[in-house]
């Protein structure tokens, strides 16, 4: 990839970051521009309020923008949801050869062709009509009846096989969330939609990591996006509608108290292991619309916390026990997402996996600039679309300044009026 502009967007339920870098490789980004705001009309991955999303949208792109000094082009943004679909699919074709009895080279337009077959092969079944691709990764590849082969490209053989993980979206889901992009102001192509589960991954897991078995637990605002690695591939993703924004609604009926303040002191004073928490301390807990505020202890808070943790865990214990079996997980659980940052959270999640589990925040390795304020785990999916966009082997659009952009805007927009009244 030549050097460009990169903007990833993190569309969260309850906060929306963006990241705006100049790429100059796939291994060195500069960080021109950081935006947090939050997040409103999006409920567990599903637009609910378009206006809204677009609206958190435009603000936090508009930031982001003021800071860098440059338009947000090349947006990538993530998708994630209970609509996401997986299945299995199985590629195959012959290696071009210069004669019958000689295999040929396998190069990498013959890698991408069998993944397609494969994917190609799913999206013809029943019940995948109305989803889209976003993802094929493939499980392995045999050649000539040899399996366990990592990297096909430049090996020699007559038939080339592969069995692909295909990863789809609703299209209705995923074309709402690009149209509050646009209605923001802003362009995404449909391929720059990327799974939460990948781009995290590429923030926070290193190699020994995917090749000795981890469970990648993203605990966000609306969802909780499990993701299962095993010999280095990506082997099951899942989705759980129950997450911090949860925790947060339970504190506001628990405390009687509104829920900016609930998320204050779950942030502030939230604890996820109750018994350790001193039962003598007390916060102050701001009542209802001008109602009185009042004292609570803290060991309450953590008992709320506690008790919705563990049946959000339970729910995703539920989901994954079926497909994993703990002497394959060597790495354990690896705890990222905003509500990650909840005090002894890797406990309670310790506790009801019976694994290791380590609370991780993206690798900034790859980039300069203010990397201090991402290295937090509630920045890993917006870090990890950076990486995915970096990697990517395609043309990016040239960035403008933002004044030129602004200028245009307001350009357009006045020539729409005209033609307006003219016609009116």
């Amino acid at each position: 990839m030549k050097e460009n502009i990169i903007t990833a967007l993190d569309i969260g339920s309850s906060t929306i970051r963006s990241l705006l870098v100049k790429c100059k490789s796939q291994d060195h980004m500069e960080i021109l521009g950081i935006s947090e705001l939050p997040s409103s009309g999006i409920e567990k991955g599903i637009v609910k309020d378009i206006q809204a999303v677009s609206d958190c949208v435009r603000k936090a792109l508009e930031e982001v923008e003021t800071v860098a000094g440059t338009n947000a082009v090349n947006i990538f943004a993530n998708i994630t949801g209970e609509h996401i679909k997986t299945h299995v699919g199985d590629g195959r074709i012959s290696i071009p050869t210069a004669s019958p009895n000689e295999p040929g080279e396998i190069d990498q337009a013959h890698v991408d062709q069998v993944i397609n077959d494969a994917k190609n092969s799913v999206k013809i079944q029943k019940g995948f009509e109305r989803s889209q691709i976003l993802h094929g990764i493939p499980q392995g590849y045999v050649i000539d009846g040899q399996d366990d082969i990592r990297n096909p490209v430049r090996m020699i053989g007559f038939h080339l096989i592969t069995k692909v993980y295909t990863i789809f979206a609703d299209i209705t889901p995923l074309r709402n969330l690009s149209k509050s992009i646009e209605l923001a102001g802003y362009e995404i192509e449909p391929e720059n939609f990327v799974l939460s589960h990948i781009a995290i991954a590429n923030a926070v897991l290193s190699e020994d990591e995917r090749r000795l078995g981890t469970i990648l637990l993203d605990i966000g605002g609306g969802t909780c996006d499990i993701s299962l690695f095993h010999r280095g591939v990506l082997e099951k993703i899942l989705v759980v509608p129950m997450a911090g924004s949860a925790i947060t609604e339970d504190l506001a009926i628990g405390l009687k108290t509104n829920l900016a303040n609930a998320e204050y002191i779950k942030t502030q004073y939230g604890i996820a292991l109750a018994s350790s928490v001193d039962p003598e301390v007390e916060v102050d807990v701001e009542g209802i619309a001008g109602r009185e505020s009042n004292r609570k202890t803290q060991h309450l808070v953590s008992h709320v916390i506690q008790h919705r943790v563990e049946e959000m865990l339970s729910l995703c214990y539920d989901r994954l026990k079926n497909y994993y079996t703990p002497e394959l997980v060597t790495a354990g659980i690896v705890l990222t997402g905003g509500t990650a940052r909840l005090q002894q959270i890797d406990k309670v999640v310790e506790n009801a996996f019976n694994m290791h589990v380590k609370v991780a925040a993206p690798d900034l390795s790859r980039l300069n600039g203010m990397v201090s304020h991402l290295d937090d785990p509630a920045f890993a999916t917006v870090v990890g679309l950076l990486y995915h966009a970096a990697s990517l082997d395609r043309e990016l659009k040239a960035p403008t300044s933002r004044a030129a952009r602004f200028g245009t805007t307001k350009i357009a927009d006045k020539i729409k009026q005209i033609y307006k009244d003219f016609t009116t």
